[in-house]
């Protein structure tokens, strides 16, 4: 039987991602609390500045978290909220709502192009992966892509992935992989070669840029990987 588990974290921390530091304490662990929810905010908007996350009126972090990057977990009271987002000048963008239960786990997302800026929030499953496995999830956060499909060497791994569409948590052998990107003309749109997944680990990695970049961008379509455990 799989045990549901987290290890302690700071507040302020920073989720860890490729390139940044590590949210938690790399030994204490422990479980969920009956009073709270637990969630990462995260930019996914390719032409946004740096974003503040706000809870009702609460906001969530001090700093303005620019394009690609990600902080949490954070402790978040249950029930009915309203999560938002505004920029550098107060302008609220747009809200979301949510009901928080004891116990959850969360990623919200700011996502699409800034005129049209939307928060999505995805539900974390964070359970041991069997022995020598690690967890994986894809999210499409492609403006412009069409709907892809992922696979690795020998696997087929998503399927026809749509915008703001995810894929379950999954568990692969721990390992080293090349994972590619494709759309419905078997036409590759990216390749993540020698991507390492640690044993006992979580992580979800989601597509960004544009297919097709607007004048004045080279934000290419890509992926960014995040550790949720």
């Amino acid at each position: 039987m799989k045990i549901r588990f987290f290890k302690a974290i700071m507040a302020a921390a920073s989720l860890l991602l490729l390139g940044s530091c590590n949210v938690d304490d790399d030994y204490t662990y422990y479980y969920p609390s009956n009073n709270i929810a637990l969630g990462i905010i995260a930019n996914a908007s390719p032409d946004s500045d740096g974003l503040f996350f706000y809870a009702d009126q609460n906001d969530i972090n001090q700093n303005p978290l620019e394009y690609t990057n990600a902080a949490g977990y954070y402790n978040f009271y249950l029930g009915d909220r309203t999560f938002s987002i505004q920029d550098s000048d107060g302008h609220e963008l747009t809200t979301l709502d949510k009901t928080l239960t004891a116990g959850d786990f969360f990623t919200l997302f700011a996502v699409n192009n800034l005129d049209a800026i939307e928060l999505i929030a995805y539900d974390d499953l964070l359970e041991y992966p069997a022995v020598n496995h690690a967890g994986i999830r894809f999210i499409n956060l492609s403006p412009d892509a069409p709907a892809i499909n992922i696979a690795t060497e020998t696997d087929d791994l998503a399927t026809a992935l749509e915008f703001k569409q995810a894929t379950d948590f999954m568990e692969i052998p721990a390992g080293t992989y090349t994972i590619t990107y494709t759309d419905d003309n078997d036409t590759t749109l990216y390749t993540d070669v020698d991507m390492v997944f640690t044993a006992g680990k979580i992580y979800t990695i989601y597509t960004k840029g544009y297919v097709t970049p607007p004048a004045g961008s080279e934000d290419t379509f890509s992926t960014k990987r995040m550790r949720n455990y």
